[in-house]
């Protein structure tokens, strides 16, 4: 373990360009703990977003670590199927419809968001617990009892043309056809380049990341175990109806309210071990900070198709 940790140690202080602490009068362990801190800030130093762990694992007793973390700013990353379901039952838009279920089958498939439908996600629960509300509801009034017929009609709704876009974009085709679903967009009446690019920007990070998905590098094992009130990736990256409809507030209100009692959040960190040399720091989650990126534009993007 002593010896592990101090081949580790030479390679983080060589990469860092850190000097090596000198613990040769101290005993083991306390040499290690003593040497640990002084690297450990010597790297905050170097960049305040990294931050250095001791990794005791299957492969490694006590080798040093660095972890970046990808801040998500507390944002919600959700992805309205909403303007899409309007879209697919338009004739005239049907090739932006097409290209964006490929947009929205990569996504699904191999990115790994989670569909607000499906019976194990985060946002099938809090749907679940509105409708609950909604139908326990005891206000005798009819105007207060319009207003649930509307909400539970929207809830029938969101269930139902959720269930067909999700049956979509489970197809292979969607994503086999991606690039011919784009010239097909390109060529359309209703063409725009700024939503093609977006399409293309999506498509170029699938090829260049093939396999990633979003939770790969969520590591909750690393960042602070011990918390148990923690807010986890599935629950603030998802799709989901709308953005603007009857539920939207009491939603947003019942998540908003869940997360304040959290102590910490699920964020992409990226993990890279000293056991063997290296030449220079590599954690620039290059992948997360493109996607989220694309995902805020998609969500901006829809807006104006999102509505009743």
């Amino acid at each position: 373990m002593e010896a592990e940790f101090f081949r580790s140690l030479t390679n983080l202080c060589e990469v860092y360009g850190i000097a090596e602490p000198d613990v040769s009068a101290l005993e083991f362990p306390q040499n290690v703990t003593t040497a640990y801190m002084q690297v450990e800030e010597a790297v905050k130093l170097k960049d305040k977003s990294a931050n250095c762990i001791i990794i005791n694992d299957s492969s490694h007793r006590a080798t040093l670590a660095v972890l970046k973390r990808y801040d998500t700013g507390m944002c919600l990353y959700y992805i309205p199927v909403r303007p899409l379901w309007n879209l697919v039952q338009t004739a005239q838009q049907q090739p932006l419809a097409e290209m964006l279920l490929s947009v929205y089958a990569y996504l699904f498939q191999v990115v790994q968001v989670p569909y607000y439908t499906e019976y194990d996600s985060y946002l099938s629960g809090e749907y679940e617990t509105l409708r609950n509300w909604i139908e326990e509801a005891d206000d005798e009034g009819e105007e207060e009892q319009q207003y649930r017929d509307e909400q539970l009609d929207l809830l029938h709704t969101m269930e139902y043309s959720g269930n067909r876009i999700l049956t979509l974009i489970r197809e292979n085709d969607y994503l086999m056809k991606w690039e011919e679903n784009i010239k097909a967009y390109h060529g359309s009446e209703n063409w725009d380049l700024e939503t093609e690019a977006l399409a293309k920007q999506f498509l170029t990070l699938h090829k260049e990341y093939p396999q990633r998905s979003v939770f790969d590098n969520i590591h909750d094992e690393l960042v602070e175990p011990e918390e148990t009130e923690r807010i986890r990736a599935e629950q603030y990256i998802s799709f989901y109806w709308s953005s603007n409809d009857c539920m939207q507030d009491m939603l947003f209100e019942m998540i908003n309210n869940e997360f304040q009692e959290c102590g910490v959040t699920d964020e992409p960190t990226s993990v890279r071990l000293f056991d063997i040399p290296e030449a220079k720091p590599d954690n620039d989650l290059d992948f997360e900070k493109r996607l989220f990126d694309l995902i805020e534009k998609l969500c901006a993007l829809l807006n104006k198709y999102d509505h009743e």
